[in-house]
């Protein structure tokens, strides 16, 4: 897998609630700080755990997932990766009944098989009301 291949196996992986495909986007020893609950993962079963759960928690719904902005660096066998995600879920009907945006931040690393995240920080600014999140870019 090349570092550009992540975004369209994640989108993929999400819609269709493949949680085994978007867990191989990541090294077993994957360093994970999310914006919900624990906010910090460092553990592979609790990652795959949390993944499954997320996809499995959907039902009827779908998630399509969007990148915007995204940038990408690579030298040798390190490389990191930046976008916005937009999450949406979509009903059995086709509406979007929520969505999310967020910023990402992966750092990669080469192995045998290809580019696998060590690293991802996901986060979204806060308004000055300390309430808000903002992110219409």
């Amino acid at each position: 897998m090349e570092i550009e291949d992540f975004f369209k196996i994640y989108q993929n992986s999400a819609w269709h609630k493949d949680a085994t495909a978007m867990i191989n986007l990541y090294d077993e020893q994957a360093l994970i700080f999310d914006m919900w609950d624990q906010g910090y993962l460092s553990n592979p079963s609790e990652w795959r755990k949390m993944i499954t759960d997320w996809l499995g928690s959907l039902g009827e719904e779908k998630v399509k997932v969007e990148f915007e902005m995204v940038k990408i660096h690579q030298s040798g066998d390190v490389g990191f990766a930046s976008a916005l995600i937009l999450f949406s879920a979509i009903s059995s009907e086709g509406a979007v009944v929520r969505s999310m945006k967020n910023r990402i931040t992966l750092g990669f690393s080469k192995f045998e098989d290809g580019w696998k995240v060590i690293h991802q920080h996901t986060s979204a600014p806060i308004g000055s009301d300390g309430l808000t999140a903002i992110l219409d870019i």
